[in-house]
């Protein structure tokens, strides 16, 4: 499949009808959502859900989340909320713990840029968005992203979240990292080509209308989406008009 028709496969899958028959492509499984108390993260959160993943919600407020879960609930999905501070390992660690001690797996995760410590993060995006030509190892590993001696203390971006994901992670898994920038999508191809031949895909989407980013992530944590490693999808409204 051209990446270009990707969305619209994808919303049919968020739907949960694929030619015209209804279905529920993430039934019994379970997806991580970071940041997803708010913004793009309140949207993916309930296509995964409508999809029939059960959710984990994480982030550092816990108002948003617990209404997130509870509202889902209601609706007669399964989510929980977890209080994570997602720059801090100890925290991090708890959070995957958390999601298998509820649920007993995890199949998927979607990390979104956007809850991590953009002070922080500053160093580690520059030297590694002068690397993206080439993703040098040097650049795109955990210590560009997460050295947590050289920044404080504090861990940076999605690395350090997504360790954590992909050792507990079943084969057949799938990591979507949201609005990641030059150095996020520099950090998405070097993690999906160490993890080739594993089983677990890793992906990036670009920032664009959140329930149109929520149908591509539930499209890539699909099995329609088995064979899509190492890309960045644009969601429809970032694609240029036809000439």
């Amino acid at each position: 499949m051209a990446y270009e028709a990707v969305p619209e496969a994808a919303h049919e899958v968020a739907r949960g009808v694929v030619d015209g028959v209804a279905r529920e492509p993430l039934r019994g499984r379970t997806v991580l959502v970071t940041c997803a108390g708010t913004g793009a993260g309140v949207a993916v959160a309930w296509a995964l859900s409508r999809a029939g993943a059960g959710v984990v919600l994480a982030a550092a407020d816990t108002g948003p989340l617990e209404e997130q879960a509870a509202r889902i609930a209601a609706a007669g999905g399964h989510a929980i909320a977890v209080r994570t501070d997602l720059t801090d390992q100890v925290a991090v660690r708890r959070l995957v713990e958390q999601t298998l001690g509820a649920f007993g797996r995890l199949d998927a995760a979607c990390n979104d840029a956007a809850c991590n410590d953009a002070t922080c993060a500053d160093a580690a995006c520059a030297d590694a968005a002068r690397n993206d030509a080439t993703c040098a190892d040097t650049a795109c590993n955990d210590a560009a992203w997460t050295d947590a001696g050289a920044n404080g203390g504090r861990a940076c971006g999605p690395a350090l979240v997504m360790r954590y994901e992909i050792a507990s992670m079943r084969p057949g898994g799938s990591i979507v990292n949201l609005a990641p920038g030059p150095a996020g999508i520099a950090l998405t191809r070097a993690t999906a080509r160490e993890l080739a031949g594993s089983g677990i895909r890793v992906n990036a989407v670009a920032a664009g209308e959140p329930d149109e980013v929520a149908a591509v992530v539930v499209w890539l944590c699909s099995d329609d989406a088995a064979h899509v490693t190492g890309e960045t999808l644009n969601p429809p409204s970032l694609r240029p008009p036809p000439r």
